[in-house]
């Protein structure tokens, strides 16, 4: 079969027309002709395909509409991502930022509340330092006068009652010799004193106040001195002394306060224990109050 090409070759050697009646001429129309149909079988036979493929397509849902949906459809496409993004701040989310700032906010003020709290019992207890304890001075068991200016440098544990009370005063002293006695045990013992101070001069001397710290222990160190005396110490210490109703010149009782008064090295007062501490309780108290003001003042004395 021959091609267009050669064809239009052969017209070129001709001059550019084949003669009238030539064989040549018959034969390329015939070429030509069947050229043509085979051409145009090709091109329905790619009809044919184009339409069933467009039928297919039409089956399966996806028309022209559907196609061209997100085509490059940019602004479509950028307003559906605003609307995702709008979708973040929902009801669901903004319950859970309220809840979440709540929480932190209730927190914050727990924090405050207890902040408070601690400067106000700070405030109270310094204040409290201020109005107990001073300078005080007595006569010691062999007559010479005594009192805090002397006894510096050592932890004090002073008790204010009466060498003829029945109960209360035993108890309390050898509470407080105990005291002493677990802290002298610790490996780094503290310097410590018990120290006794009657409140009830007319009938407590010299003597009688020595042998009765003496029936205690050792360690016992007791004061008296004059009503005058006495009386201002216990002012100083907010101590309540009271002589009770008389059966006889030398037989009542006398009501007083019932407190130890921690005393620290300064001649300071550091704390107090009532009635219904246990002597192990107490010297644990002390243990702690001793080791947190060592502390502070190694950080006084630190040059950092």
């Amino acid at each position: 079969m021959l091609s267009r090409r050669v064809l239009q070759a052969v017209l070129r050697l001709q001059g550019g027309r084949f003669p009238s009646g030539s064989r040549v001429l018959s034969t390329s129309r015939i070429l030509l002709k069947n050229d043509q149909e085979k051409f145009d079988e090709e091109m329905k036979k790619i009809s044919e395909n184009l339409s069933k493929e467009f039928e297919e397509s039409l089956k399966d849902g996806k028309n022209e509409s559907e196609l061209d949906k997100n085509f490059m459809n940019f602004r479509q496409i950028s307003d559906q991502q605003a609307h995702d993004r709008s979708q973040i701040f929902t009801w669901k989310t903004v319950l859970g930022t309220f809840i979440v700032g709540g929480s932190m906010l209730l927190a914050l003020l727990y924090i405050k509340k207890v902040r408070m709290e601690e400067a106000e019992k700070q405030r109270k207890m310094t204040a409290g330092k201020a109005r107990i304890g001073g300078d005080w001075e007595l006569q010691n068991t062999d007559g010479k006068m005594e009192g805090s200016e002397q006894l510096k440098g050592n932890w004090l544990l002073l008790y204010f009652g009466f060498t003829h009370c029945p109960d209360i005063c035993p108890d309390e002293i050898e509470k407080m010799v105990k005291v002493v006695e677990l802290l002298e045990r610790d490996k780094d013992p503290a310097k410590i004193l018990p120290i006794f101070i009657s409140v009830d001069p007319a009938r407590d001397t010299l003597k009688r106040v020595k042998e009765y710290c003496a029936e205690f222990s050792p360690k016992l160190r007791g004061y008296t001195g004059t009503s005058e005396q006495v009386n201002k110490v216990a002012k100083t210490f907010r101590v309540y002394h009271s002589e009770g109703p008389k059966t006889a010149p030398d037989d009542y009782i006398v009501d007083h306060t019932v407190i130890m008064y921690l005393i620290d090295p300064e001649g300071n007062f550091h704390d107090y224990y009532g009635q219904n501490r246990r002597a192990e309780e107490i010297a644990q108290t002390i243990r702690m109050k001793i080791f947190k003001a060592e502390m502070k003042e190694k950080r006084g004395n630190s040059i950092f």
